[in-house]
């Protein structure tokens, strides 16, 4: 699956300890706007928690754990 550049931003932000909150000041958008990158990626990559997009984002190599 194909990610844009503000959804893999995004999905590195989602992999830290920031509140959706603080992802939105960091990419300087509102709550609302944060709510529907997640919304749209829980959607379009068959995910339903926060979790799932983390595990994701490692699997495809977006974050890395060590």
């Amino acid at each position: 699956m194909q990610l844009n550049e503000r959804e893999r931003e995004f999905l590195e932000y989602v992999c830290t300890e920031l509140t959706y909150k603080e992802i939105a000041d960091k990419i300087c958008v509102s709550v609302r706007t944060v709510d529907s990158y997640r919304d749209g990626l829980f959607k379009k990559l068959s995910l339903k928690t926060r979790v799932g997009l983390v595990m994701y984002a490692n699997r495809h190599g977006i974050v890395s754990f060590s």
